[in-house]
This record gives C-alpha cells, sequence and structure tokens, in this order.
C-alpha cells in the first residue's frame, strides 16, 4: 500500500515540474502582479453576477450583457491574460487525460 502512495507522490511531483504546469504557473504570478487585469476580472465577475441576478428578476439584461463584452474584449486584448487562459487550458488538458486514464482503470477493475 505504501509503494502505491508512493507513486501517487510521485505523480504530483511529476505534474508539478511539467512544462505545462510551470508555464500555468508563470502566467499566473504575472496576473498577480497586474492591477489592470486584476480589475477587469473583477469587474467582470460582479458583472456576471448582475446579470444572473437581473435574469432571477426576469429583467432585461442586454445592456449589461453589452458591458460584459466589451470588458471581456478588453481582457482578452492583454497578451499575458491570453497567455494564461492558454496556458490553464493545456494544464487542464494534461490532468483530465490522467484523470481518464484512472478511471478507465478503474472502471476496469470492476467490470
Amino acid at each position: 500500500m505504501n509503494s502505491i502512495i508512493n507513486e501517487v507522490e510521485e505523480l504530483k511531483e511529476l505534474i508539478i515540474n511539467s512544462d505545462e504546469y510551470k508555464e500555468y504557473k508563470k502566467y499566473e504570478e504575472l496576473l498577480d502582479t497586474n492591477s489592470r487585469v486584476k480589475e477587469l476580472v473583477n469587474k467582470y465577475t460582479s458583472m456576471q453576477k448582475e446579470i444572473v441576478l437581473l435574469e432571477s428578476k426576469n429583467n432585461d439584461t442586454s445592456d449589461k450583457e453589452k458591458e460584459l463584452d466589451l470588458l471581456y474584449s478588453e481582457l482578452t486584448s492583454i497578451d499575458e491574460y491570453n497567455k494564461y487562459l492558454d496556458s490553464s487550458k493545456k494544464l487542464n488538458e494534461l490532468i483530465t487525460n490522467i484523470q481518464n486514464n484512472f478511471q478507465e482503470f478503474f472502471d476496469s477493475l470492476v467490470s
């Protein structure tokens, strides 16, 4: 049993040392220091919540949605933000592939 746990720890280290994870962390840290991106993300998130609230009350959201689109356009015009999104997708793909492999293996054990 301990050897299996050790192997899982090794897998964790492999992920942490992967290019995908390193790239993700690099852009995450860059965004953490970019006050403009933080401000835009906060505004975007806040506006999404406003839209959901308006929709739940059956109110018109078209103006807010236009504002949201503008915020999104502004966000995606920032190179570091796009690189962060790209690196996040790559890391998610890696993790999803690992999860799928484990799931297939576990499924095969019980079938």
